[in-house]
């Protein structure tokens, strides 16, 4: 099993395949590693917290926070938290649970993040981070359905988290599958006359508008292939891929149910597997 590796000092989006497949407990994780290098900056993408506390059987999940860590939320959850705050910067707008505000840890504890639903607030906030040295390193909690948003913001890694069952093994090993290898994709350097370039997303429709003679196509990143496991194997098979900006990605935490860890490594192939980090939490089996 891999160590983790790559988040001191580094940007790193979290995401995951679907609610509850462990991204609180990778971002736990991720923050004690990246704490050996100094304070870490935590933020979240999108509303997911409020959606979370509109729903009445789950509740906006808490993250520890240590001493000289900055956070981003709202003054409802800064003064209910059991951390406590100094406040960096009020920031423009609200969120749906109330105004936004930018803390650093005085006090260690908990605290549940809250996000911005505008992408530019955490650009700039990224920024700031950089240029005031309030944090070594920086961990967002993202979303699948934001990925295109987040590698927006620029040189940022990514993990993927993902919670495996017996059932939904043939589909989440395709995915993990499919991303390792859209990570792989080389730089395109050159044009030719049997390249093609795709702007925007790649989905089935635009594959099937391809001239005929195609031996290669262009596509921005990563983040803009919408194509289901198969559909993006077969793809593989028939074309070439470049990309503009090559996937920095980071590792797939993934937690097993009734799976064996020798039996999930198989299925995804060995350069997934490479990438491959275990819930440390989890009893190998």
């Amino acid at each position: 099993m891999m160590a983790l590796e790559g988040v001191a000092g580094a940007v790193t989006a979290i995401t995951g395949f679907e609610k509850g497949s462990g991204k609180t407990t990778f971002l736990n994780h991720a923050h004690a590693i990246a704490r050996h290098t100094g304070p870490v900056a935590l933020f979240t993408i999108g509303v997911d917290g409020a959606q979370k506390a509109r729903d009445s059987h789950l509740v906006p999940a808490e993250i520890t926070v240590a001493v000289g860590d900055v956070v981003m939320t709202t003054e409802h959850f800064a003064r209910t938290a059991s951390a406590r705050f100094e406040i960096l910067e009020a920031l423009p707008g609200r969120s749906a649970l109330g105004p936004l505000l930018v803390g650093r840890t005085v006090r260690e504890g908990s605290v549940t993040l809250v996000g911005s639903e505008h992408l530019s607030v955490l650009a700039n906030l990224l920024e700031r981070v950089a240029q005031e040295k309030w944090a070594h390193s920086v961990l967002v909690d993202g979303a699948v359905n934001r990925l295109t948003q987040i590698r927006a913001l620029g040189n940022v890694n990514f993990a993927f988290t993902a919670r495996i069952d017996r059932s939904s093994l043939g589909r989440a090993a395709g995915r993990i599958r499919n991303l390792a290898a859209l990570a792989q994709l080389p730089r395109v350097f050159e044009n030719s006359p049997q390249t093609h370039w795709i702007e925007g997303i790649v989905n089935a429709e635009r594959l099937a508008a391809v001239p005929s003679g195609i031996k290669a196509l262009v596509i921005e990143d990563f983040t803009k292939v919408f194509l289901e496991p198969a559909e993006l194997t077969r793809a593989l098979g028939r074309f070439e891929f470049l990309v503009c900006q090559p996937l920095q990605l980071l590792c797939f935490a993934v937690t097993l149910r009734d799976v064996a860890r020798d039996e999930f490594l198989q299925m995804v192939g060995p350069i997934a597997a490479a990438k491959v980090l275990f819930n440390p939490y989890e009893v190998a089996c």
